[in-house]
């Protein structure tokens, strides 16, 4: 049973990575409030509406 369980979980994520497209978008922050590294590998952006 586990094993069938472990089978399925493979295939939706391999085939789930096969058709994922990659996007990516540069944002320039300028001199926007940040944290960390210039050349960290990653960049999130958080937008916040308060309304």
């Amino acid at each position: 049973m586990m094993k069938k369980i472990m089978i399925c979980v493979f295939a939706l994520l391999f085939f789930g990575m096969a058709q994922a497209e990659v996007k990516r978008v540069d944002i320039p922050i300028g001199d926007a409030p940040s944290m960390g590294p210039d050349d960290a590998p990653v960049t999130i952006i958080e937008f916040l509406d308060f309304q």
